[in-house]
């Protein structure tokens, strides 16, 4: 005899939510005379089942799913009952111990019943008992109770079943870091037409979406990881099907010590040479993010190229002289450790131009662009008219080289990766974000953010311990590599935003507004629950105060930040001369030399120089360059009688040694700046 306990905590909320609320006597389903109902003339049923029969036909070696209803008749037979413990009972076996209710109203539920896939070929009829019970072991029961419910089933042959399996859609076998975010879930296909079955783990590390289920079917497997520490963890997945098969699926996970990363200062890195001047040596410092200081080597995969070690310095040093001419050659520079917790580094992408001939006079390229940014490795520049496309220049031949297409409907600001892999450009007119992959020009990737867009966007691509995010000035963060939103960072509002090379401080002015106020915030982005990045204010927003009235700055321009961190500049419409911070507490430091009225552009180069750009349509000049220590070095004139530059649109080329900016004449300005 089976007796099968099913309805439960369904039942009890059926007849509480019936209480009070009237009913009437009804159903065909007639009671039993249970030893508890005292030999008393028996109550009316207390559920109708409909159908009042069970009639199916059924095919040999397979489970069917029945489907009845079952009304309550009289709710108020139930009033102050805590508990109803409800049974169908099989004395023969034609049922699998898997009936399912689900509630379509306060007194009426949906029952699926499933059959045995072993009953022989022939005729089976008898009856179902149910019982509703006040107590577990059934020593007393509701009025109505038992009912006998009928059944007729007729079985043919079985048929000729497919074979029962359980594949998941990849391995088994995964491995993570301790504490970091738990593998990917998996999908389990079940091939159980016919049958039921049932699955289960006894690790507690593995959830299953089910447990048990009929036909085919798909599970997904998670990891539940939080509490494992560093070891190999096993297990076995069984799916069993009601005809006694049985798939084992083996599971392993490892939990591997903390990773650490060698990061480079810099994993861009521009190198030049033409017949009178070049750059053929860049120095980058080496740490890795555990500060234990271990130990390291660099390899370059060109000739060409040399990586020398030095402490924890870097130097690459270029030997162009195999090189074809006026063209760009590439190299990547790969950071290896022998110790077993440092993970693989980021690689160092570095291009060299070599050209045949040296700049020497000003290029004007008579276009009307809005936007320009310079490649971090490459002698190249990308602009645009706010419209669909965006336009490459090479800055020592002055040539468009190429034109990316149906990018957007209104493009908007630009970023580009730190080594150059991929630029980032704002549709405003569909709200996304569009990644040109610069390697594959052709490969173009749109996500969509979670925000309107409009001129005053601002994004910044940046590195974050060894991994590129997306960060804007509408408080958001986005993995660099598919999109994916990561979390809120707080930096909002009408600001332009300037970021260190290794990603770990991002510095803010306003833009427009008097007084001026700058930020500093730290930034770290952690693998932990799927990534995240914490983002800490540094210093409270700061009034500048000017040069020597002590006025405070005002119509913030522009920002900028030296490489490394120790220098910050800004560009604001008064005083009339950029400005130099304190990095720690945005402090006025000086002004720097030069200038006229109104600063809008202030950018750092490579090699640490300093350019100030001002909107100044009278000026004799309107850019001011100035070495690392602040000596005023030259000046340059771009726009012409009347014209000025666009804010926050001038670019300095990977190699510190072209500018770039956009007037309003209208014009493209490529002037060369030599070492």
């Amino acid at each position: 005899m089976i007796m099968k306990k099913v309805f439960f905590s369904l039942l009890m909320t059926l007849f509480l939510n019936a209480c009070g609320g009237g009913g009437g006597d009804g159903g065909n389903s007639s009671p039993g005379t249970g030893p508890n109902n005292g030999g008393a003339t028996p109550a009316a049923a207390a559920l109708t089942f409909t159908p009042t029969t069970i009639t199916q036909t059924l095919t040999g070696g397979v489970s069917s799913k029945i489907s009845l209803a079952a009304t309550v008749n009289k709710p108020s037979d139930f009033n102050g009952a805590t508990t109803v413990y409800a049974y169908f009972i099989d004395d023969v076996g034609v049922l699998l111990p898997n009936t399912q209710i689900s509630q379509n109203s306060t007194t009426q539920y949906s029952v699926a019943l499933y059959t045995s896939p072993t009953l022989s070929a022939g005729s089976h009829q008898g009856n179902l008992t149910v019982k509703l019970c006040r107590d577990s072991n059934c020593t007393s029961q509701f009025p109505g109770s038992p009912m006998l419910l009928p059944y007729s089933f007729q079985v043919n042959p079985p048929a000729n079943l497919p074979t029962f399996g359980a594949n998941p859609s990849v391995a088994l076998t995964t491995d993570m870091y301790v504490g970091a975010a738990a593998p990917d879930p998996v999908t389990i296909t079940i091939a159980g037409q016919g049958r039921t079955w049932t699955a289960k783990t006894d690790a507690t590390w593995l959830k299953l979406s089910s447990t048990a289920g009929a036909g085919n079917a798909i599970l997904t497997l998670s990891y539940a990881p939080a509490s494992l520490q560093v070891g190999v963890y096993t297990s076995t997945i069984q799916v069993t099907s009601s005809d006694g098969q049985s798939v084992g699926l083996p599971v392993t996970l490892t939990i591997k010590p903390p990773a650490y990363k060698l990061l480079a200062a810099e994993t861009g890195v521009a190198l030049t040479a033409t017949p009178a001047w070049s750059r053929l040596t860049r120095t980058l410092q080496i740490n890795d993010s555990s500060g234990h200081g271990a130990s390291w080597g660099a390899s370059s995969d060109q000739t060409w190229l040399s990586a020398t070690k030095s402490g924890n310095n870097l130097t690459l040093t270029a030997n162009p002289a195999s090189l074809a001419p006026d063209v760009i050659s590439y190299a990547t520079v790969t950071l290896s450790s022998a110790d077993p917790s440092v993970t693989a580094p980021e690689p160092i992408k570095v291009a060299l131009w070599k050209g045949s001939t040296t700049p020497t006079l000003a290029t004007q390229i008579k276009q009307a662009y809005t936007n320009v940014i310079a490649d971090p490795i490459r002698p190249l520049i990308y602009t645009h008219n706010s419209g669909s496309s965006i336009d490459v220049y090479n800055v020592y031949t002055s040539q468009k080289t190429a034109t990316f297409t149906t990018l957007g409907t209104t493009l908007g600001n630009m970023t580009i990766s730190p080594n150059g892999d991929k630029l980032y450009a704002l549709d405003l007119a569909t709200s996304r974000l569009v990644a040109i992959d610069l390697a594959t020009p052709s490969k173009i990737s749109k996500w969509d953010l979670s925000a309107a867009l409009t001129t005053d966007v601002r994004m910044k691509a940046i590195r974050s311990n060894g991994v590129e995010i997306i960060i804007t000035n509408f408080g958001t963060a986005y993995l660099a590599s598919n999109g994916k939103f990561i979390s809120n960072t707080g930096i909002v509002g009408r600001i332009d935003l300037a970021v260190t090379a290794d990603g770990k401080k991002v510095y803010a002015q306003d833009e427009g507004f008097s007084p001026s106020r700058t930020w500093a915030y730290s930034v770290d982005y952690s693998e932990l629950n799927g990534g995240y990045v914490a983002v800490s204010l540094l210093t409270q927003p700061t009034g500048v105060i000017g040069i020597a009235n002590g006025v405070a700055m005002s119509n913030g321009a522009d920002i900028a930040v030296s490489a490394d961190g120790s220098r910050v500049y800004t560009a604001n419409g008064a005083p009339y001369r950029c400005g130099s911070l304190s990095p720690v507490n945005l402090g006025f430091i000086s002004a720097l030399p030069g200038g006229d009225t109104f600063p809008n552009n202030v950018k750092v180069a490579s090699d640490g120089r300093v350019f100030c750009g001002i909107s100044g349509g009278y000026s004799s000049s309107d850019v001011w360059m100035h070495g690392a220590d602040g000596t005023l070095i030259r000046s340059f004139k771009f726009a012409g009688s009347a014209r000025n530059l666009i804010d926050r649109q001038m670019a300095v080329s990977g190699d510190g040694l072209m500018l770039v900016g956009i007037t309003n004449d209208p014009l493209l300005a490529i002037v060369p700046v030599g070492p």
